[in-house]
């Protein structure tokens, strides 16, 4: 089972990725995609060009592509998902590249700082619906989206879960929720 991390927060030093290694820890195959590398363009001032991408595009475009899940992370900024996360799904959820999302169960989760989350990664599972259901794909959302509140005390800076049995008991089920689902989906395509 192949899983794609997209750690959607382009901040330096952000928690996103902290959770985003976190997840990827959990899984036998899996590649992170690090929004800190972030260039696409703006959707209303360019597209992705399919023959001069950077080496980010390409790991992105190529990650969810040979993915079977997807996990979408994304900070919480004013109850929303990040600009770079609602771009990206803007620039690949269109006919050059709307194929790459074909064949998937799609995972969210949503990060905070504090005591968020929820809001991102529920409002990410609307988008991705709207989209399988308008390009007819053969994917689906997983209906166990994952909230991770108070990062710094559940996970280090390198993603090693610290002693938290509560917050590493919903990651453990989260995570096999996610893998449970993925492996049925894939049997049964």
């Amino acid at each position: 089972m192949r899983v794609c991390v997209l750690s959607g927060s382009a901040r330096k030093n952000n928690n996103t990725l902290r959770v985003s290694k976190a997840l990827s820890n959990q899984f036998s195959d899996s590649v992170i995609v690090d929004f800190q590398e972030y260039d696409l363009p703006n959707f209303n001032q360019a597209s992705i060009a399919k023959d001069n991408q950077s080496a980010f595009q390409t790991k992105l475009i190529d990650s969810i592509k040979k993915s079977d899940l997807l996990c979408v992370v994304t900070p919480e900024y004013n109850w929303f998902p990040t600009a770079e996360i609602i771009n990206t799904i803007h620039q690949l959820a269109q006919e050059d590249y709307i194929h790459i999302f074909n064949h998937k169960v799609i995972a969210t989760v949503g990060v905070s700082a504090g005591r968020g989350g929820r809001m991102p990664a529920v409002q990410l599972v609307t988008v991705f619906n709207k989209i399988i259901g308008f390009f007819n794909l053969e994917s689906m959302t997983s209906s166990y989206s994952f909230e991770v509140q108070e990062v710094t005390k559940c996970i280090d800076s390198d993603g090693f879960l610290l002693d938290n049995e509560h917050f590493n008991k919903g990651l453990s089920s989260f995570v096999n929720y996610s893998l449970k689902v993925a492996k049925r989906w894939h049997l049964n395509k």
